[in-house]
């Protein structure tokens, strides 16, 4: 059985060496190096680390090649120090971007939910992901009324099932995977085993 981390970071790309039973979507920002243990790769400019131009990010994704799954993660967030209008126009490029790539984006969303799902009315095309999302059953509805998947943050309280195709991740979170997976599964009525296929079903889904 193959766990998928669909959403995280260095430090647990670093657990994951000598377990080959993870597959790991390692989130990469212009300004850090692919490293030999990532299976996949999302490349995004995210809100919080603007200080990077659109020109970057094309050169990373080329360098990344066919391990590329998505553009992210991006987005909004309150405590970024740019206004919500230039991480707007970061959004949009990087929508451009995907749309032009024929990939999936995956979002970072703090404070900005309006402005996601004012974009998205602008533009319904494409795979929207939300990442790390642990918010109440009323705004999941809101996302996937307006066709935006999410996944889910590892404590997520499962106080709604998702509708539309989710994930699991660990994103910078020290919970175990395999505990993340083995609480959605029982929430699920799943064996591991069959949440495992259903996760690995939905991967094969978004690649190019």
């Amino acid at each position: 059985m193959r766990l998928l981390d669909f959403h995280t970071h260095l430090h647990n790309i670093e657990r994951y060496r000598g377990d080959s039973t993870v597959i790991a979507v390692r989130s990469l920002m212009p300004d850090e190096e692919t490293d030999d243990r990532s299976d996949l790769y999302t490349v995004g400019i995210h809100p919080m680390e603007p200080d990077h131009t659109v020109e970057e990010l094309e050169e990373l994704a080329q360098r990344v090649g066919s391990q590329l799954i998505g553009i992210g993660e991006c987005g909004w967030d309150g405590r970024s120090p740019l206004s919500m209008e230039r991480q707007t126009d970061l959004v949009r490029a990087q929508i451009r971007l995907a749309d032009r790539l024929g990939l999936p984006i995956i979002y970072h969303v703090v404070g900005g939910w309006h402005l996601l799902l004012s974009e998205r009315k602008a533009h319904p095309e494409g795979i929207w992901i939300v990442h790390g999302f642990r918010g109440k059953p009323a705004l999941l509805r809101q996302l996937e009324e307006a066709d935006i998947r999410v996944s889910l943050h590892p404590k997520y309280h499962w106080e709604a099932v998702p509708t539309l195709p989710f994930f699991l991740e660990t994103d910078d979170s020290d919970l175990p995977l395999r505990t993340i997976y083995s609480r959605a599964a029982s929430h699920l009525d799943l064996t591991e085993e069959a949440l495992s296929d259903m996760m690995l079903h939905r991967l094969n889904a978004l690649r190019p």
